[in-house]
């Protein structure tokens, strides 16, 4: 069981990390619905499960992640000789993903215990919330801005949304799009800039969990189960994205918010 166990939570962590319907949310149900919170809770799991989420979105983004990496060591050296450039798109996104992953960083510290006892009664209220912001994704128009048109400031309100998307039942991808398209992104860019500023918040909270691991807070695990689990991740995630951005493009974010609606209803019953 423990195999079949962890390839359905793998499931579910790489379509709804990055599906706007709340991963956290997500897999609180599932665990309650297969009876394994004991397993399933377990740090090492969880950062597993993570870290396929995160080849997922290494292997669509790849290209503009390398650049990213790239330049952004290109632009340290140039600080160290004392000619700072900032000009370019790419080192400009650097900037954005840097200022937008703040407020994310701060709240994981600040709340990460709190947010880890909440009741799957608020999963379901906040899974509500998820399909107002859904619904509303679809009517904003207007929004072209790009990497190279886009403001710094707005980063940080893409990352405040990101930092809400902390509790569990509110979507991060769901929540940065639509933050994203309020600071005026194309959505083509909105979804690109979510995805991309997912990497540093997914890292942050494997880096926590892990910190708790060394400290002898997470149960032991087959790893067996485990990889298993991180590779459904990482594949079904990949889907996911690739779904996601076709149906941005077409503004079908409205269907999600229906099913989150779903979902709340099942998490308040539960």
């Amino acid at each position: 069981m423990a195999y079949l166990q962890s390839a359905i939570l793998g499931l579910v962590q790489g379509l709804t990390e990055f599906l706007p319907v709340s991963s956290s949310g997500h897999l609180a149900i599932f665990k309650r619905i297969l009876g394994t919170e004991t397993f399933s809770v377990s740090l090492t799991m969880d950062i597993l499960l993570h870290v396929g989420t995160l080849v997922a979105v290494f292997m669509v983004y790849y290209k503009d992640i390398w650049a990213l990496v790239r330049e952004f060591f290109c632009m340290l050296w140039d600080l160290v000789r004392g000619k700072p450039d900032f000009s370019t798109p790419y080192r400009r996104f650097v900037l954005m993903v840097l200022l937008g992953s703040v407020p994310a960083a701060f709240a994981g510290v600040i709340v990460k215990d709190a947010i880890s006892t909440l009741p799957l009664f608020c999963v379901g209220i906040a899974l509500f919330v998820t399909a107002l912001l859904l619904w509303l994704s679809d009517r904003i128009v207007g929004s072209h801005k790009t990497m190279a048109s886009a403001s710094l400031p707005s980063a940080l309100l893409v990352g405040l949304f990101q930092a809400v998307a902390i509790l569990p039942g509110i979507s991060r991808s769901g929540s940065t799009i639509v933050g994203a398209r309020l600071a005026g992104y194309s959505r083509e860019f909105a979804v690109k800039f979510s995805f991309i500023l997912s990497v540093p918040a997914i890292l942050g909270a494997a880096l926590l969990d892990g910190i708790d691991i060394l400290q002898g807070a997470a149960p032991a695990i087959a790893i067996g189960p485990a990889l298993l689990g991180m590779v459904v991740a990482a594949l079904s995630g990949f889907l996911a994205i690739r779904l996601l951005i076709r149906l941005v493009q077409k503004s079908k974010f409205h269907y999600f918010a229906y099913y989150c609606m779903l979902a709340g209803i099942v998490a308040i019953v539960l």
